[in-house]
């Protein structure tokens, strides 16, 4: 009797179980009891939610304002919802554990966008992923966070993912036109992790962009760096095609152009002199810094103005959440930075940096008891980053952001007797709007100032050099979402330059320097651009764009010309405030082809050309302070480059390992060199020194990166060769540039022992660059003077440097969140040759000294957050 009771209660069980599990596999089948005679549709589905295990999601907006007289007490949900919809265009089915409400008679078309930020700042995420797996089909964030996808009417599954955050899945019932914003959860499993990129896992294969790279600040974050001090310009340099210009400074050179040939942007200002200290640091505050894009090839048409390459920074838009304070003390600068939300509609971000490397050197060379050492140094600098974003509306932002930054640097090794003030200021004012649902507007407002005093104080030359840069500029950009294959960008920019080239003025009665200043000079440069990113078949994409650009000199001012011989003044021509002294046009084409062999391999091909209408007035190779930008006019052109690029690119292991190839070749009409012997210094008719030609740059470059696990970092290495041919130069014989160096091999290694201990180490190899050298001496009217030889011929010796850093973390899961962090550069102490001095002997012989910046050098630093 025991066990048929014990085998009738199994049944019992297993029935129970199986009606369960036939209820949750087919919830409408489901006996409901409904006392309603009549009501609204919403109301009736309001009335069924209530019952447990029923889960409608649907759009609103689709549902008919429609009353529906019921029949029975207790039916099926089929037989319930059969009688709801009868008679309208609703209809539903089940996904999950979910009912999707939806119209049987779908709109053709129907458009979702919206913006996609963090949930724990409100940042927003650019290059975020919105993937609908029903359609295999997907679209990436802007800049700005904004996306928009058109789709066919109909219900579906968003996935919204970026590197670092939670995926999101969200059910969409896309009947209508509709925005959604979404936020992102960071997901804490991929906190300790160290992501390359911000892009999704196979973003680099599927995209049409050559040539480019996207560097998230926790990436430059861990990379050991001089002083302990981050640096986003020394970051870049360890990626293919980029090269220091000298040991240790930020000044660098991409595929064979110079470094007046980077354009460099903050918050879409153009940075005119990015360096602190004669270029040991870059003006870049990393606690402000939200993301870097490098293009090096494939420049989109919205960016112009430079031949090489393009650094586009954008600073973080600040807290909107919650009061946030970061900070960070070490040897050579120490900073603060403070975010807060102002109401529910705005937010502000203040942070400001202090350099005292002067102070740390002097200190420490007292420790050592290094007696010789120049202790009258002044070596410091400061930055200030101030920003703001308001909500205007639902469909617009406002965002106003300033930079100020000065440096004061006076060293005898360097500068004997002299002394560099310099400071660069930035303002940007931005408004985006979204018009309806596939048009996204951006109206940019630019102010960009470089200001620089370089005193003398030897015997009776004493005076001040000082010089002065302005642009204004403002810049309306489009982004129009046409469909998931075709994304049409265009735009116009506009941009005035104020030139003061130099004012010198005596310090005292005694020096023997009159004043006088140079020529100011104005231009205007304008331009429009259109582009197109087209899906052709899903192996197949393109993307191709023009940008037409004129530049006016505008006077007053003088013309000149010369004879032949680029020296003699042979006419002039004035120019009254307002007219037109000369005018120059560019049509820049772009396109780029991206091939699919498949989800983990494309093949992609690149073609641009760029057009530069400013250039350095320099002698030097690490961009001083000192160096003058100035307009082209009538006597220098402007420097056009064309670039080709073929690449491969492969990922391995399920995305873990990313490995690509490029190839390119440049070609550079009207490239700028100075004859031999240059007068530079207080030269009113500049032109006179400057020579130009043809130049060749081509290259083969390599890198393997490893996104994720514990160990992550990237192998880069470039095969590079630049040459020239200037007639008036070296004999009007081919030559290299300073800044060619053949070879090129870069390593960066993290490594995440826990969650508190994280190591990292870097390496550089570079060949040396080219010098012009001294080979002997002759008298003149009882003076020495040099000669030298051809143009570069010799190199330096090869630069190569090892970095060790070591950081142990502090309160993971508190609100107060810091770390130590433990470093040393050049760590094997290697005296890799900063620059030669050539001094002239009392014997008529020349003397050639090395400089050598640093050896080995521990770091120690702070860093908070709370």
């Amino acid at each position: 009797m025991k066990k048929l009771i014990f085998i009738q209660a199994m049944l019992c069980a297993l029935f129970c179980c199986i009606s369960v599990y036939a209820q949750e596999k087919n919830p409408l089948e489901q006996q409901i009891e409904l006392n309603l005679k009549k009501g609204s549709i919403s109301t009736i589905i309001k009335e069924l939610q209530k019952i447990e295990g029923i889960n409608f999601s649907y759009n609103a907006k689709s549902i008919p304002d429609k009353e529906v007289q019921l029949t029975g007490s207790k039916l099926t949900l089929k037989e319930w919802l059969d009688q709801v919809f009868k008679g309208t265009d609703l209809t539903y089915r089940i996904m999950g554990d979910q009912i999707i409400l939806y119209t049987s008679k779908p709109r053709s078309k129907a458009t979702l966008n919206g913006k996609i930020k963090s949930i724990e700042d409100g940042e927003y995420l650019p290059g975020a992923t919105i993937y609908i797996p029903e359609l295999k089909t997907g679209v990436i964030t802007n800049a700005y966070g904004f996306y928009s996808i058109t789709l066919p009417a109909g219900v579906y599954t968003v996935n919204v993912s970026f590197v670092g955050f939670q995926t999101l899945v969200q059910t969409v019932d896309l009947s209508a036109n509709q925005t959604l914003d979404m936020e992102l959860e960071e997901d804490v499993q991929h906190l300790s992790e160290v992501v390359v990129n911000g892009e999704q896992e196979n973003e680099n294969i599927i995209n049409t962009e050559t040539s480019s790279h996207t560097m998230q600040l926790e990436k430059i974050k861990s990379m050991p760096a001089l002083g302990g001090e981050a640096d986003v310009l020394k970051g870049i340099q360890f990626l293919p095609g980029i090269q220091s210009a000298n040991q240790g400074t930020t000044g660098f050179s991409v595929r064979g152009g110079s470094y007046d040939q980077n354009l460099i942007l903050l918050d879409e200002a153009t940075v005119f002199n990015p360096s602190h200290s004669v270029g040991l640091f870059s003006i870049f505050n990393p606690d402000v810094i939200k993301d870097i894009k490098v293009y090096k090839g494939g420049i989109p048409a919205r960016y112009g103005g430079r031949l090489s390459s393009v650094v586009d920074i954008k600073m973080r838009e600040g807290n909107d959440k919650k009061l946030s304070v970061t900070g960070s003390a070490g040897v050579v600068s120490s900073r603060l930075t403070v975010e807060t939300p102002i109401g529910d509609k705005a937010s502000v971000l203040v942070s400001g940096r202090y350099g005292y490397i002067g102070e740390t050197a002097k200190s420490l060379a007292r420790l050592a008891g290094v007696e010789d050492f120049d202790q009258n140094s002044e070596i410091s600098f400061y930055d200030l980053n101030a920003k703001m974003n308001f909500k205007l509306s639902d469909k617009d932002r406002l965002y106003i952001s300033t930079y100020i930054g000065d440096d004061h640097f006076k060293n005898d090794v360097v500068f004997a007797d002299n002394t560099l003030d310099w400071s660069n200021k930035t303002a940007t004012v931005r408004w985006n709007r979204s018009f309806g649902s596939k048009l996204f507007g951006n109206l940019t407002l630019v102010r960009s100032e470089f200001d620089y005093a370089y005193k003398e104080n030897r015997d009776i030359r004493n005076y001040q050099w000082d010089a002065n840069f302005k642009q204004s500029g403002a810049k309306l950009d489009f982004d129009y979402f046409l469909s998931p294959k075709h994304e049409l960008h265009f735009g116009l920019d506009v941009k005035d330059h104020d030139f003061s080239p130099g004012r010198i003025s005596p310090l005292n009665d005694e020096s023997i320097i009159e004043q006088a200043e140079l020529d100011s000079k104005n231009a205007i440069e304008s331009s429009i651009y259109f582009s197109h990113d087209f899906r052709i078949s899903p192996k197949l994409s393109v993307y191709y764009g023009l940008r037409a650009t004129s530049f006016l000199n505008i006077g007053s001012g003088t013309k000149y010309f010369y004879a032949d011989n680029q020296e003699t003044v042979i006419n002039t021509e004035e120019f009254s405030s307002g007219e037109i002294m000369n005018s120059e046009v560019g049509l820049e084409p772009r396109a780029s082809l991206n091939y699919l062999l498949n989800n983990n391999n494309s093949i992609k091909l690149s073609y641009n050309r760029t057009f530069q209408f400013l250039h350095l007035v320099s002698n030097s190779s690490v961009g001083l302070p000192t160096d003058v930008w100035l307009p082209v006019d009538n006597n220098v052109k402007p420097r056009r480059a064309d670039q080709i690029a073929i690449g491969y690119f492969q990922n391995f292991k399920d995305n873990t390992l990313k490995f690509s190839t490029e190839a390119y070749y440049k070609s550079m009409d009207n490239v700028i060199d100075y004859r031999d012997n240059a007068e530079l210094f207080l030269n009113n008719n500049i032109e006179t020194q400057i020579r130009t030609g043809k130049g060749e740059a081509y290259g083969l470059e390599f890198m393997l990166e490893k996104p994720k696990g514990r160990l992550t970092g990237w192998t880069s290495y470039t095969l590079s060769s630049i040459t020239h041919k200037i007639d008036g130069i070296n004999r009007n014989r081919t030559y290299s540039p300073r800044y060619d160096r053949r070879h090129n091999l870069s390593m960066v290694l993290n490594y995440e022992l826990t969650k508190k201990w994280h190591f990292a180490a870097n390496y550089s190899y570079i060949s040396g660059g080219g010098i012009t050298v001294p080979l002997g001496f002759y008298n003149t009217v009882g003076r020495p003077y040099n000669y030298y030889s051809d143009r570069n011929a010799y190199r330096l010796p090869a630069f190569h440097q090892l970095d060790f850093s070591a950081i142990r973390k502090f309160g993971i899961n508190r609100k107060w969140k810091h770390e130590v962090a433990l470093g040393v550069t050049n760590a094997y102490n290697r005296r890799n040759v900063f620059s030669l001095f050539v001094d002239h002997q009392e014997n008529a012989r020349s003397k050639v000294s090395k400089l050598f910046l640093f050896g080995a050098m521990p770091t120690l630093t702070y860093n908070f957050k709370f």
